[in-house]
């Protein structure tokens, strides 16, 4: 016997009024590697030592919120420029 939530309201589906349910896209997705870490860190020790700390934390803030959307090495790139863009914005405002 299925399992049928008490509270739902009761309204039977007939097979004209039931919406079809589309399949999710099949996208494969590639596993994390142990060493996904490496160039994102990298980047970041760079930013650090040229434009301080707050870069080095946006570089990587910005790698892991990009990584689904651009991939590893578009993530690594983008992050790097926000990261050196606001270190600079920082610095600007804090100079001013």
């Amino acid at each position: 016997m299925a399992y049928e939530d008490p509270n739902a309201p009761s309204q039977p589906q007939t097979p004209a009024t039931a919406a079809p349910v589309a399949a999710p896209a099949a996208t494969p997705e590639k596993k994390s590697g142990s060493w996904d870490w490496l160039w994102p860190s990298i980047v970041a020790v760079i930013i650090v030592k040229l434009f301080g700390l707050v870069g080095g934390l946006v570089t990587l803030g910005c790698y892991y919120w990009l990584k689904p959307k651009l991939g590893t090495w578009g993530a690594v790139a983008a992050s790097g420029v926000i990261g050196a863009v606001a270190a600079i914005g920082l610095m600007a405002m804090i100079r001013s």
